[in-house]
């Protein structure tokens, strides 16, 4: 063996050792003859290297510290284009400067054991957290009159704040990929090596619809109340939360993937190598 390939697969080996010994919670997988030939054949196989690993990272946090989540810990943040509610002549309704901020209720925990179901996301550690939800934004009416039947003059504007509060349950979970998975032999020792990759998810598991309601878009122009933008608004928030119950989407969330690392001692994006014990088989010519 040349001397460079040598030390090349003695600096892996020293790495893989380092990386053991710091404390990624997974030091050594036990695999079937089966799933070893299928990573050990040609091309990459992250789908089946990750289902290896998930349980036994979720073994990990059943057993070990879980994952503190605060209050603030997950940003949630959306904007809404400005919309025309109703654009009669007489009674113009627009919803302008809309947007949308989600926070925790309070203090809580993910843990192993999953207990939500995720699909097709590889959650290993997950946690049912009490949210709550704040909408608001513009309200602008225009009242007008046709002058020579054509041309529409305004007679009266004018612009409120709106408000809409609302609470549920999410379900909050961390997804794990390990993405260009292969199997490395060194010094005798066969090893799973990958890219750790974790993301975190969401998804709404129960919210209180039927307390949705808007503050603030009651208006009176003219002595006429415009009253029916209440009712718009609270039916398109209750539709956009009902078409996210058991959706599961991506939430930005560092802070919780930065208390993820110092749990694993595992930056994400980096190289993991785990030794492996394979059950007697055919031996496989290197």
């Amino acid at each position: 063996m040349p001397q460079s390939t040598m030390k090349t697969r003695q600096l892996l080996l020293a790495a893989a050792a380092v990386g053991a010994a710091l404390g990624f919670p997974v030091t050594s997988l036990e695999v079937t003859q089966e799933q070893f030939s299928q990573l050990n054949s040609t091309g990459l196989y992250d789908s089946l290297a990750t289902s290896i690993l998930v349980p036994h990272l979720s073994r990990f946090f059943s057993q070990a510290a879980a994952i503190s989540v605060e209050p603030g810990d997950i940003i949630i943040e959306d904007h809404f284009p400005d919309t025309t509610i109703d654009d009669d002549c007489h009674h113009k309704v627009e919803a302008l400067n809309g947007h949308a901020t989600g926070d925790l209720k309070n203090s809580s925990f993910l843990t192993g054991g999953v207990k939500i179901s995720w699909k097709t996301a590889s959650v290993f550690v997950d946690g049912e957290l009490d949210a709550k939800l704040d909408i608001g934004g513009d309200v602008r009416v225009r009242l007008g009159k046709h002058i020579f039947g054509h041309h529409c003059t305004q007679l009266a504007r004018k612009t409120m704040g709106l408000n809409v509060d609302s609470d549920g349950k999410n379900g909050v979970g961390i997804n794990m990929t390990a993405s260009n998975a292969h199997l490395e032999h060194l010094n005798g020792t066969w090893y799973l090596a990958f890219n750790f990759h974790a993301d975190v998810v969401g998804t709404v598991l129960q919210w209180n619809v039927d307390k949705i309601t808007a503050d603030g878009c009651k208006i009176k122009i003219l002595g006429i109340e415009i009253a029916s933008v209440c009712g718009y608004v609270e039916r398109h928030v209750k539709d956009k939360l009902q078409s996210l119950l058991n959706s599961v989407e991506r939430v930005d969330a560092p802070k919780i993937l930065s208390k993820l690392e110092d749990r694993i001692n595992t930056a994400i994006g980096s190289v993991v190598r785990i030794p492996l014990k394979v059950p007697e088989g055919p031996r496989i010519v290197i």
